[in-house]
């Protein structure tokens, strides 16, 4: 899977929800970015899982997941725990291919202000989740809001990222991760990958995948 693909079909699936208001991201717009998530990743042919979905085992700590399921071979029903008379899914193991977090932080417009501090604080903690989640793509979704110092390809966010990545010490080698900025003062989305590598030194820098502007209408 390629992050700059990933991110371009994100761009475009996105647009969909040009009814949204910008000023209000919270619960509608974390639906819209989890569905867009969902559709490309079923496009894909992957199995894709939501923290809301109703589904038995359908829900994961994270936001969005993408899955590959197991094939049994016709007729052969899950063993589960070997214990007779308990039920499982059809497909109850799965391998997680992708998974996602989507947080909005808080919106303020003084620089420097507890609401400042408090925008950065909550999109880290969500990534510090995401780096726990065991599979081959991650995917964290935010915004910068109007804080120019915070978004952008120079901004805190980035630098905070690749602190935090410097700072983890369970890493799995190949691990990808794709962050996707919504900054508000550019009306830009941006794209950036960071890839672990699997041998030698480790260097963290995020780079670019490319960037999208806001549809008119948001």
């Amino acid at each position: 899977m390629d992050p700059a693909v990933l991110f371009e079909d994100f761009c475009r699936s996105i647009v969909r929800a040009r009814g949204l208001d910008i000023e209000e991201r919270r619960g509608e717009w974390t639906t819209a970015v989890k569905n867009s998530l969902s559709r490309i990743g079923k496009r894909n042919g992957y199995a894709t899982f939501l923290n809301d979905d109703r589904r038995k085992s359908g829900a994961y700590l994270w936001d969005v997941a993408w899955c590959i399921e197991d094939r049994l071979r016709p007729g052969k029903q899950p063993a589960g725990a070997g214990i007779a008379g308990l039920r499982f899914p059809r497909r109850p193991y799965r391998r997680l291919v992708l998974t996602g977090q989507v947080e909005w932080g808080k919106p303020g417009q003084r620089a420097r202000t507890q609401v400042y501090r408090q925008n950065l604080e909550e999109v880290f903690r969500d990534f510090y989740k995401l780096m726990d989640a065991k599979s081959q793509f991650k995917v964290m979704v935010y915004t910068s809001w109007r804080y120019p110092k915070q978004g952008g390809p120079t901004g805190e966010f980035l630098r905070g990222f690749e602190h935090i990545l410097a700072d983890y010490n369970n890493h799995l080698a190949g691990e990808t991760y794709l962050f996707i900025e919504f900054h508000d003062s550019g009306r830009t989305i941006y794209g950036y990958q960071c890839r672990i590598p699997r041998r030698g030194p480790r260097q963290f820098h995020l780079r670019s995948v490319g960037h999208h502007g806001y549809p008119g209408t948001w």
